[in-house]
């Protein structure tokens, strides 16, 4: 495509060169006018102006890159929430590891507890039925009775007592050692129930940083389809702008020799009310240096854009001789310049870009306010409009010093 552009600005280029060399056969004018418009109809839908081509892709861009900001912002969001997740679940995962040995040692110290109960209750009930066994109404008389002398009676009442205590004392013993085994139980369930509490929250966790990896990864993606997609705005960008660069060359060399004919323009035109606005519409895109936003270059506008609609009447600044008319080869379009004589301390002239028709030929005189043509989209626009240029003894300046 660039190719194709190339050549067709080569083409335009020798093709024509409309109102700026001497005279040519009618003939031979109307041909080469015929063909340089068929060729810029065909191809101007392919080729944008390079205001058009920054504006929309600065636009584009500028839209893409706000939303890699916020996708990079959202994505640094959830990498700390993950981060913190991660966190969590590493101190959940040893809780629950501490939780799981408190449960074995409860555990262990249970089935302790409900062993030592279990023998003292053996034991409880040995004792338990010997003292039944020897038990009777007349134990306390069979003491007496069979004891032989004081001392033996001393030793049965000894004997006697020492299983009542004992009995009492295994008892007592029994009593501590079930408190123990409930407390032991008690916590055991405790642990068991903590455990079962780590347990849930560790898998909630655990799906907690499952989804988070994933959004992370939607937003990692995401992130990287937007940098793809802001590079890709660049190079068209780019491309936009080396195919506007052979169009900008053509026209610097015309207006070279435009501004080599305005030198040497020595119209006997009087002017004394000064300059009028060519069209009434309000002045748009101004004549100096444009910043390229993206390829973060400079390109110069030399002229002062007027919005006007598509048919409205261009006028003469003031009372001059139109110097070219007509079609041209160098984006402009139907292109008029009209030459004021000299007016400021200078010889001035203005070109009118873009016109739909233009209403007079090199030559010709017009007075100010006559109109010259109308406004259109011809050339390299992308919109109807005037683009208005002046020019100071064949230098383009800015045209609202005059306006």
């Amino acid at each position: 495509m660039t190719a194709l552009r190339g050549l067709l600005v080569t083409a335009l280029l020798l093709g024509l060169v409309v109102g700026v060399g001497p005279t040519a056969s009618a003939d031979n004018l109307g041909d080469a006018r015929e063909k340089v418009r068929k060729a810029l109809v065909k191809t101007k839908k392919e080729i944008a102006s390079d205001k058009a081509a920054v504006e929309k892709a600065s636009s584009s861009l500028e839209s893409s890159q706000a939303r890699l900001a916020k996708a990079r912002s959202e994505l640094a969001h959830v990498q700390k929430k993950l981060a913190a997740a991660r966190a969590a679940d590493a101190a959940v995962a040893a809780d629950l590891k501490v939780a799981e040995v408190a449960l074995a040692a409860a555990t262990a110290a249970a089935e302790k507890a409900q062993a030592a109960v279990a023998e003292q209750e053996a034991l409880v009930g040995i004792v338990v039925r010997a003292a039944y066994q020897q038990h009777s109404s007349l134990i306390g008389l069979t003491v007496v009775i069979g004891s032989s002398t004081s001392a033996e009676l001393a030793q049965r009442v000894q004997w006697s007592t020492t299983i009542f205590d004992s009995s009492t004392a295994q008892l007592d013993r029994l009593q501590t050692l079930r408190t123990q085994l409930q407390a032991a139980q008690d916590r055991r369930a405790a642990a068991e129930a903590d455990l079962a509490e780590r347990r849930a929250a560790t898998a909630a966790q655990v799906a907690r940083v499952r989804a988070l990896t994933a959004e992370a990864a939607a937003r990692k993606a995401e992130v990287a389809k937007l940098v793809a997609a802001n590079a890709k705005l660049k190079a068209e960008a780019q491309d936009e702008l080396e195919q506007t660069e052979a169009q900008y060359r053509a026209l610097e060399k015309q207006e070279a020799k435009i501004a080599a004919k305005l030198r040497n323009a020595g119209y006997n035109v009087t002017n004394r009310n000064g300059f009028i606005k060519p069209v009434n519409a309000s002045a748009g895109s101004p004549f100096g240096m444009r910043f390229h936003p993206i390829l973060r270059i400079w390109r110069m506008h030399w002229g002062t854009d007027f919005g006007a609609a598509c048919g409205a009447p261009i006028r003469a600044m003031a009372n001059g001789r139109v110097v070219s008319a007509g079609w041209t080869s160098y984006g402009f379009g139907n292109y008029t310049i009209i030459a004021y004589g000299k007016m400021y301390g200078a010889n001035l002239a203005s070109g009118y870009a873009h016109q739909s028709k233009v209403l007079v030929r090199a030559g010709q005189r017009v007075k100010q306010g006559q109109i010259v043509g109308y406004v259109g989209t011809t050339g390299l626009s992308t919109g109807c409009h005037l683009h208005l240029q002046m020019y100071r003894n064949g230098v383009r300046v800015n045209p609202m010093r005059y306006l």
